[in-house]
């Protein structure tokens, strides 16, 4: 079994619309994933810490996004965006 695959997300140039889409998008349904999660803490009293930083992470990166498309966008400028996600199949220590 191979235990670590990597999947190349996002690979290319973009104009500053469709830079906006793809990686708004991406933070845009981390940030809900984390707030039903924190809902779902919240209501049990367990734990729910790392989806509240995890959360306010993703604003800032919001922010970060944002900032570099107006500026690609007022310079007439492309965004190269290159992104992928490592997977590690791990032992689950809950069993």
């Amino acid at each position: 079994m191979q235990n670590i695959r990597e999947i190349q997300l996002i690979s290319g140039e973009f104009e500053p619309s469709e830079a906006a889409d793809v990686l708004l998008s991406l933070i845009n349904d981390k940030m809900r994933h984390h707030t039903v999660k924190l809902l779902k803490l919240v209501d049990r009293s367990d734990d729910y810490i790392p989806s509240k930083q995890r959360i306010e992470e993703l604003k800032t990166a919001k922010r970060t996004v944002i900032d570099a498309v107006l500026e690609a966008n007022r310079k007439g400028l492309l965004l190269e965006i290159e992104g992928s996600i490592l997977i590690r199949l791990r032992e689950n220590g809950s069993q």
